[in-house]
């Protein structure tokens, strides 16, 4: 889990990164031999060592199961085995395959901490109800601040967030909102404390 942080030291991108893995290792999951050129496949090859090397990076229990899948990751990415220019594409596809296979089974049993931003609490809510410092899940497990947002038209909003990006949302939206404090009726006196000093 690796969180990302700008100079005022306000966390605006959370990242589980076994998540996020995870969610790469699916979308090869969805290829085809038929319908996948040569050219991603080779892009996908690039892909899974690059995730299977970070795989092998996390911190890991010593359960034999885990041990298994890291030995079938270890030859997985053994150098005569990794597909090549002079592969077949049925190789390097099958190559592929087996991988994504044993690297999403891995990033399963990842237990890396929460798999949201802390202190925050995930709400369904209308796009117009989105507000300035909800957390946008812009894909499984990578989650951006919303820094500032823009309604082109009702019932539409342009979320910007702090690296730049933007993403168009409408209807109903999942945010993790950061966790207010809570006011009672005993709770009268003075402000709450993220309220800015007088």
């Amino acid at each position: 889990m690796t969180s990302v942080t700008n100079g005022a030291s306000t966390r605006n991108v959370f990242v589980d990164e076994a998540r996020v893995i995870l969610s790469d290792l699916q979308h090869v999951g969805n290829m085809r031999v038929g319908t996948s050129t040569r050219a991603q496949i080779d892009d996908a090859v690039r892909l899974m060592i690059r995730n299977l090397s970070r795989l092998l990076t996390f911190d890991w229990d010593s359960r034999p199961e885990v041990r298994a899948l890291i030995e079938a990751a270890n030859r997985q990415l053994e150098v005569p085995r990794r597909p090549n220019t002079e592969s077949t594409t049925h190789y390097a596809f099958n190559w592929l395959r087996d991988s994504a296979t044993v690297g999403a089974r891995l990033a399963n049993l990842h237990k890396g901490g929460p798999t949201e931003p802390p202190g925050t609490r995930a709400e369904s809510s209308e796009a117009h109800d989105v507000r300035i410092g909800d957390f946008y899940e812009a894909r499984p497990g990578l989650f951006y601040r919303v820094v500032d947002m823009t309604t082109p038209k009702v019932g539409v909003k342009t979320l910007r967030f702090a690296n730049g990006r933007t993403a168009v949302v409408s209807g109903l939206v999942d945010v993790w909102r950061p966790v207010e404090r809570v006011s009672s009726a005993a709770d009268t006196y003075g402000p709450p404390p993220y309220a800015p000093a007088r």
